[in-house]
Order: C-alpha cells, then structure tokens, then sequence
C-alpha cells in the first residue's frame, strides 16, 4: 500500500517479487512512484543528500532480486509517469514509465509505424532505452531522437541519440541516472497495417516462448559470434532442467520460468548451471541480460 508524505508516494518493505515480472525477490527498504519530472529530481536531491543509495526500476522484467532484498530506495515510474505527446510529422514523446505494449498500440492507432516489433516486451520505455531493448531485428535506440534523464543530483539532462552509443542490448550514457522522457520519431503508415504487424510478432511469440509465464524473458544474450543463447542451451541439454521451482522452459531454453515459490538462490543455482552446460558442450561462454540487484554469492 502507498504512503504519501507530502508529495511522494512511497512503500517502506515493498516485495519486489510483485515488482518483477519473474515474480521472484525480497523487500526493498524503500519505494517511491514519484508523478512527475520535478518530484523525480526533488527525491533524487534529498536521497543524494542523506547519502541513500537509488536504483531505478522499470516494468521488473530482467530483473532478479536477491531473497535478501536490497537496501536503500528504489523508483519507479511505471505507475504514475506514463504519458504520451503526440506532434505533427511523426515526432511523438513518451515518459519513461510508459509502457512498451501501450507505446506501440497507440502509436499505431495514431498512424505511426516503426515500434511494431516492441509490442510484445514487457517493460517501460526508460528501462528499454537504458538496455536497447528490442525485438525482431528492431531495437528502441533505432528509434530514439533525444533521451532525456535526470542524474543522481536531480538535475536534467537531454541527450541527442547520436550522443547515446547504442549496441546489442546495452546503451552507454554520457550522464547516469534516471531516464524520465525520450524522443522518437517515426513514419507514418495505415493503422490497420500496423496492427497486423503487431499481431503477426505476438503469435510468433505465442508460438515460440512461455507466454503467460513468469519469467525475466531472455535469460542471456546471444553471443557475438552470431550463434543463439536458446540454440546453445537447447543442445546443452538444458531445456526443462530445473533447480527447485526455477526451470528453463521446454518451449524456449532461453527462458527462466518461476514455476512456482522460486527463490533468487533457485534461479542463480540454474543459471550457473546452464552456463556450463554451454561452456562444456560448445565452449562458449553465455553472458547474462539479466541484471542482478543485491548481495549475491554467484
């Protein structure tokens, strides 16, 4: 339940397994859902002050939290700073807790194309931009004109995308902090054949991977040399092994699913794992997409 003092909206213990879409994860110390801009920058000042440590948080997707949960005090924009502008020439804005889902449905209905293939990610625009997500040979930064971002001061920054060097799932900031509105601009294109688009990618999804599930979505990214983490882990032999209640799918081998009460020590035990299945049976070494956030002995 929030608590508002003042201004803010915050939670002293929240679980942040109901935070995260894997559903695994202890408490953090604090939670704050601040409302806008100025409160991001209000709160990020006062915690500078006392020396309290912030992380930012998105939609909770590849994301694991240690049992343990984390101290200090954690943002996040999702439920309260997801609106959208809409300009004439295909310049749309859209703040860092909207959704990636809502972003390309309305976008479509708007007469916009470009961010079909992001339709079925599972996490806010500020958390996709600071990792590149993407989809279906398409990645957010592709798309980005400016970023805007308030840093661990509180104060605001806006950084032109040729600025921000975006690679395969990672973005490199010149500024670090919290990523509160970006830029985009799109072309323009008929609805309908947007949302056919849009369709097409979520039953290829359907198809392909534990929809429904809880899970971070890809658990490692794909290594340089062009080969895929499924693939590499499918041949391992690990599709459907399990550590406790954490197991990697047999749909996609990629995809930690949490198949029940999985604790952080389940699904770090079950990555290890898969990680030497693959360094034994392909010699490649799998390099996590998921962050990890807490005190861990893996």
């Amino acid at each position: 339940m929030g608590v508002t003092t003042g201004r803010v909206e915050e939670v002293y213990g929240a679980k942040l397994r109901d935070f995260t879409t894997v559903g695994i994860g202890g408490a953090a110390e604090r939670m704050v859902f601040p409302r806008s801009l100025s409160e991001v920058q209000e709160i990020l000042r006062s915690e500078r002050q006392i020396g309290r440590e912030v992380r930012f948080l998105g939609a909770g997707s590849n994301l694991l939290v240690n049992d343990g949960g984390v101290r200090g005090t954690v943002m996040c924009l999702k439920k309260n700073m997801g609106k959208m502008i809409f300009s004439p020439g295909g310049s749309v804005v859209a703040e860092g807790g909207t959704m990636l889902p809502r972003f390309a449905v309305l976008c479509a209905l708007s007469g916009l194309s470009g961010a079909e293939e992001l339709a079925g990610i599972p996490g806010t625009v500020g958390g996709a931009v600071s990792m590149n997500a993407g989809a279906y040979g398409r990645s957010i930064g592709e798309l980005a004109e400016w970023v805007e971002i308030v840093d661990t001061e509180g104060r605001l920054a806006r950084l032109e995308a040729r600025d921000i060097r975006f690679a395969y799932r990672e973005a490199d900031f010149p500024v670090r902090g919290i990523v509160s509105r970006v830029g985009f601009r799109l072309a323009f294109g008929p609805s309908d054949q947007a949302f056919d688009r849009i369709k097409t990618y979520n039953e290829k999804r359907r198809a392909s991977q534990p929809w429904g599930s809880r899970t971070f979505g890809s658990t490692f990214r794909n290594p340089r040399t062009g080969e895929k983490a499924a693939r590499l882990l499918e041949q391992a032999g690990m599709k459907g092994v399990r550590e406790g209640d954490a197991l990697f799918s047999e749909k996609h081998a990629n995809f930690l699913i949490n198949a029940g009460p999985a604790t952080a020590a389940d699904a770090l035990r079950l990555i290890e794992r898969g990680r030497k299945a693959v360094r034994a049976a392909a010699g490649v070494e799998l390099a996590l997409e998921v962050k990890l956030w807490g005190v861990f002995d893996a």
